[in-house]
């Protein structure tokens, strides 16, 4: 069995077995804020794109404001209940698609002019960073921008050490994004997050990007 197939399975099975921890059951404070923000932006026709999207909630409150967003899981069950509360919500697969499969292997007919990353990065093996950097850069349209809420968070580590982890999720920190992404994006923004789901207070960052 390979690894992205391993990883498949066990995403697979901690949904079908309910053990889904960080779910939150409502988008991300954050990203509502953000779009709160931000309405001046035209969004008709604007792709977005939500990597390990879960549930969908995020996939959902940008298509509420006017994105073809689409959502991105390794495990069916995930993307049975996106497909579950999208029909609750009233949208439908125009506002929000949902792919199964392995983000660094996925292709796309087009780029997108947004995409959101939460809880990803700090589930994927650390050892992947690098592909996840080049991976946004390949997906991202040229004028489109790269939201990464950084999570979890403690800002006096900032080598985000991770050999000590029990992750996912898997420690980050800004500084280690910036790294990352050098080459890739530049940054455009860099806030701390005033507005978090419990448990998460003071360890998300949000920081914007755009590609070079």
């Amino acid at each position: 069995m390979d690894h992205i197939e391993e990883a498949k399975m066990g995403w697979e099975d901690r949904w079908r077995e309910g053990k889904t921890g960080w779910d939150a059951g409502a988008p991300c404070p954050a990203l509502v804020d953000y779009l709160s923000r931000h309405q001046d932006n035209e969004r008709t026709g604007k792709r977005a794109l939500v990597p390990g999207c879960g549930s969908g909630y995020d996939a959902f409150a940008l298509a509420e404001t006017g994105f073809q967003t689409t959502g991105l899981d390794l495990a069916p069950t995930a993307a049975s209940r996106f497909r579950d509360l999208r029909d609750s919500k009233g949208l439908d697969k125009t506002q929000a698609d949902i792919h199964i499969g392995d983000f660094f292997a996925c292709q796309f007919e087009h780029r997108f002019d947004l995409i959101w990353d939460y809880t990803f990065l700090c589930a994927i093996d650390p050892r992947r960073r690098t592909d996840w950097a080049e991976k946004m850069r390949e997906l991202i349209a040229p004028e489109g921008e790269l939201l990464t809420l950084i999570f979890p968070v403690i800002i006096e580590d900032e080598s985000a050490t991770t050999h000590e982890d029990q992750g996912p999720p898997y420690r980050l920190h800004p500084v280690v994004v910036a790294d990352l992404l050098e080459g890739h994006f530049e940054q455009i923004s860099l806030e701390e997050i005033t507005r978090s789901h419990p448990g998460r207070e003071g360890m998300e960052w949000l920081a914007r990007w755009r590609p070079i």
